[in-house]
């Protein structure tokens, strides 16, 4: 690998920057590096808004998809002959409280983010009893 030398990158640079300020304008050069490094972070700050935005989304929509599972695989329990009545009730009766729940303050994540919690506990534990019936039942 050929080895750059650093005399030469120092003048490129330095020349760059020269050239660089000629176009822009030397009595605004300084303002317009701080202005481009404020657009800069503003626009950084806005995407991470924005995908706080797209993460409350996701979790919204993790805890129906979720739930809607663990709803399918509950009747699927029941239908086969296993404990599933009073889970289905509890983690519906559970999740709709934490989903339906009035917030005064603020929209706030955590509600579904616990609804979402609870649904994927049930639906697991329900894929488990799916398991063991299907194990009995050969």
């Amino acid at each position: 690998m050929q080895r750059r030398d650093p005399v030469l990158i120092a003048w490129v640079a330095g020349l760059a920057l020269a050239a660089l300020a000629y176009w822009v304008g030397p009595q605004y050069f300084l303002f317009r590096v701080a202005d481009s490094f404020h657009v800069a972070l503003w626009r950084i700050s806005e995407a991470i808004g924005d995908l706080s935005l797209m993460g409350r989304d996701l979790v919204r929509a993790l805890a129906i998809g979720i739930y809607a599972t663990f709803v399918v695989l509950a009747l699927s329990v029941i239908r086969r002959g296993g404990a599933g009545k009073a889970a289905l009730f509890w983690v519906s009766a559970l999740f709709l409280f934490l989903v339906g729940g009035v917030d005064l303050t603020t929209e706030s994540n955590g509600r579904w983010a616990l609804a979402l919690a609870v649904a994927g506990v049930g639906a697991v534990t329900m894929t488990q009893r799916l398991r063991q019936a299907a194990l009995v039942l050969r």
